[in-house]
């Protein structure tokens, strides 16, 4: 339980075998939506600073728990206003799909990843996760986190090209 991680009240399994949660709903617009708007250009550093600020508190909570989210990226993380906060918009990071959760001797528990398996985005993943997801750690999330900043700070993505990846 963190204020900057999607609240989930419940989850299950239906009878066709799929599997649902149920989360808190958020009013606002994901910083990839807040980036369109502005036109891709640099966000004001105010902004880009208050936004960091969050994220990498939110950030330092999961990794604390054993938790590494290895798929941030803007389209996950949720801006929502919260007069409690300063700017009065709070970031709420989104899908743990990809997840890995790390016990005390750093095994992998819960997706199984496979060798020479890429799990992520490719815009915002390190070099290592590309080539084998299985050893992230929460340096995975940081490399993350510095090229959401660049975005921010720039304007633009920090690698531009084709995903050629085999």
């Amino acid at each position: 339980r963190h204020p900057g991680i999607v609240a989930i009240y419940d989850q299950g399994r239906l009878r066709d075998g799929a599997i649902y949660h149920v989360m808190e709903f958020l009013e606002g617009e994901t910083l990839t939506q807040r980036i369109k708007r502005s036109g891709l250009v640099p966000l004001c550093p105010e902004e880009t600073y208050r936004i960091l600020r969050q994220l990498a508190d939110t950030l330092c909570a999961v990794h604390l728990h054993g938790i590494v989210h290895r798929d941030l990226k803007p389209d996950n993380l949720m801006l929502v206003p919260d007069a409690f906060v300063a700017g009065g918009v709070r970031v709420k990071i989104l899908d743990f799909g990809l997840a890995k959760v790390l016990s005390d001797n750093a095994k992998p528990h819960g997706i199984d990843t496979q060798a020479g398996i890429g799990m992520g985005t490719v815009d915002y993943m390190p070099p290592e996760q590309i080539l084998d997801a299985r050893n992230s750690n929460d340096r995975a999330d940081v490399y993350s986190l510095g090229c959401i900043l660049f975005e921010l700070a720039a304007g633009r993505k920090p690698f531009c090209g084709e995903n050629n990846i085999q």
